[in-house]
């Protein structure tokens, strides 16, 4: 066997050492008790380790998602159909239909003219052009469940647009238009139960532990306002602080050169469109022909391959990158392993004194902090699945409706700093365009105002709805 010296460098070492060292001084120190089994302990070490090789990124994060539910099984007694019981629920089919739709939207162009014509639509200043991605990006939004496929889109979208004006990567007008970008494809996401694949795993845990469905309508009657609000405001946040003079007439006369070279509409973006019509559709009248997302979703996967059709092939389908479906379902594990063995009981009777005291208003605040200060530790995916049930187990305990603190959570898990927090800020941080000074003040502005959103405009709502 012959091992790779040279990937040995003292950094990974040393980042290697911490990510045993941390997981097992955990598993010996914490006491065992009768509320905390050798079992429980075990889960609590070995989710560590996964969210240390996360943060440390010691070990790619699909073999981590890969490995876990084998650990769950080897080392915390968890039995096979527990770990694995995420498979056998709708996410998977809504990962993999979220996928397919992201690829037809890539592949046909539809994704980038959508953009470019709500640009145009609203381009008649330098804040409507940033409206209209913004507008693109919550169309989009529902259609395509993974975060990334959305980037990809959306920051090609922004970049091309600084180039034409002639902004230069890192001014101030080159950062408005690639964060505003940025910013409205990760807020617009809270919007839609098929914004992202953690909204989809984090909602379906909350169901379980409620014992309820809430359907794809309902999830949008309690968040698409809200959402539209803090994207409207975050979108307000970027314009104040990151003012600019661009000239309207030039702003406008690129994006018609910009919209222009896209050519007429294809036959197949045409296909593509009704598509995505149809699935929208279907989306918001699921309490009418009573089909999941899931199923949904997988009907317009099989679609796209019939001929007359032909907006998916054999070689576009194995073209799709589905490994992140097992970073996922990795995830999934620690909620599934985590609810076997109790944890979340614990966990939940750990953080109750500390909310038992406070009101409706200060427990939604509680949880959008929880999710603020997770981010510099865990990605939203993995954060989603280790405290959703928690913290519906929290929200039941003290006579809420548990939703209210689960979309706080999500809220708080959207505001971030430091573009490492989350793979969204990385991606379109890593085009160059964004001056990190000015992205970390236009961010920390907007997580202390989200604190006063989230208690006195979207508590409130859906507590009227509750």
């Amino acid at each position: 066997m012959i091992i790779k010296t040279s990937d040995l460098t003292p950094g990974l070492l040393a980042k290697w050492g911490i990510n045993l060292a941390l997981p097992l001084a955990l598993y010996f120190v914490l006491p065992r008790s009768e509320s905390l089994t050798p079992p429980m302990i075990a889960f609590l070490a070995v989710t560590l380790w996964a969210v240390t090789a996360w943060a440390l990124d010691t070990l790619n994060d699909i073999a981590v998602g890969i490995l876990l539910p084998i650990l769950y099984i080897l080392l915390c007694s968890t039995p096979q159909k527990v770990v694995f019981a995420p498979w056998l629920s709708e996410v998977p089919i809504i990962v993999i239909g979220g996928f397919t739709l992201g690829k037809i939207i890539q592949v046909t162009g539809l994704g980038k003219r959508i953009a470019l014509t709500c640009v145009k639509l609203t381009g008649g200043s330098f804040a409507g052009a940033l409206a209209g991605i913004t507008l693109g990006a919550a169309i989009v939004s529902p259609l395509v469940p993974s975060i990334m496929g959305k980037a990809a889109i959306f920051c090609a979208v922004a970049v091309s647009l600084c180039d034409a004006l002639d902004f230069k990567p890192k001014s101030r007008e080159a950062t408005a238009v690639v964060l505003g970008t940025c910013i409205a494809v990760g807020a617009t996401k809270l919007a839609y139960l098929t914004g992202a694949g953690d909204l989809v795993m984090g909602m379906g845990i909350v169901d379980k532990v409620m014992g309820i469905q809430t359907s794809w309508i309902e999830y949008a009657k309690f968040n698409f306002l809200p959402a539209m609000l803090y994207t409207a405001m975050s979108l307000a946040i970027v314009l104040l602080v990151l003012r600019s003079s661009v000239n309207r007439s030039v702003l406008c006369a690129v994006v018609e050169q910009k919209h222009a070279e896209l050519g007429d509409v294809t036959d197949e973006q045409r296909r593509a469109l009704l598509l995505l019509c149809l699935t929208l559709v279907l989306l918001a009248t699921d309490k009418l022909h009573h089909l999941s997302a899931g199923s949904v979703l997988v009907i317009i996967t099989a679609l796209a391959f019939m001929p007359g059709i032909g907006l998916m092939d054999g070689k576009r389908m194995a073209s799709i990158n589905f490994a992140p479906l097992f970073f996922i379902m990795g995830c999934m594990a620690i909620g599934s392993a985590g609810g076997f063995l109790k944890v979340t009981h614990w966990l939940a009777g750990l953080v109750l004194p500390l909310f038992s005291e406070t009101g409706a208003c200060l427990a939604s605040v509680c949880s959008y902090v929880v999710g603020v200060v997770l981010n510099f530790l865990l990605t939203p995916l993995a954060a989603t699945s280790t405290l959703s049930a928690p913290i519906t187990e929290l929200g039941m305990q003290m006579g809420l409706d548990p939703r209210i603190l689960y979309f706080s959570f999500q809220y708080g898990l959207d505001n971030l700093i430091f573009p490492y927090e989350y793979a969204l800020y990385l991606y379109f941080f890593s085009s160059g365009y964004i001056n990190f000074k000015e992205m970390v003040l236009v961010m920390a502005l907007r997580m202390l105002l989200t604190g006063g959103f989230v208690a006195f405009v979207a508590m409130p709502y859906w507590r009227m709805l509750g």
